[in-house]
């Protein structure tokens, strides 16, 4: 089951460094999707037909999600939440980083794709967030431009 929700221990594993551990981890994230919600799995169980329907990301990776400037922004809102939620639900460097990731890159597409701000960081907060990701060695390339897309148009914004 943690597997299936793209939970556990495996981010640790073997002889990695903790940054080859947040690049593995994070990988495994973006690969995956969005655990259902409580009432999506209540739902499940009553309309099991509307499978499809149901999943949050319609079967789609997570990554694919938030760099698709089609989302709309309540998918947004809810993979800014698991990623608040991944982040301040352990105590592992590496889980609490790849939170966080997750966390910011829902806050960049709903800067970049709906022009719209999904938290109550400022701009300039932002802006310096997002430049702290991009220049992580474990970033994922593509993340990477988008969190310094979302930067750039956050320092616009401040002026």
């Amino acid at each position: 089951m943690a597997d299936m929700l793209g939970m556990g221990a495996g981010a640790n594993s073997g002889d990695l460094t903790p940054n080859e551990a947040r690049e593995e981890l994070l990988g495994k994230r973006l690969g995956g999707s969005l655990p259902l919600t409580q009432k999506q799995a209540n739902d499940l169980a009553v309309f099991v037909g509307e499978l499809r329907e149901q999943l949050p990301l319609q079967g789609r990776a997570l990554g694919e999600v938030i760099l698709d400037e089609e989302t709309e922004l309540d998918i947004l809102v809810e993979i800014k939440e698991y990623g608040k939620l991944l982040s301040t639900a352990t105590e592992s460097d590496v889980e609490r980083d790849v939170g966080l990731t997750i966390y910011y890159g829902a806050i960049a597409s709903a800067i970049l794709f709906c022009n719209q701000t999904i938290t109550s960081h400022s701009a300039g907060a932002l802006a310096n967030s997002f430049a702290a990701l991009v220049d992580k060695q474990w970033m994922n390339p593509k993340l990477a431009r988008h969190f310094a897309k979302a930067g750039k148009a956050c320092r616009k914004n401040r002026k």
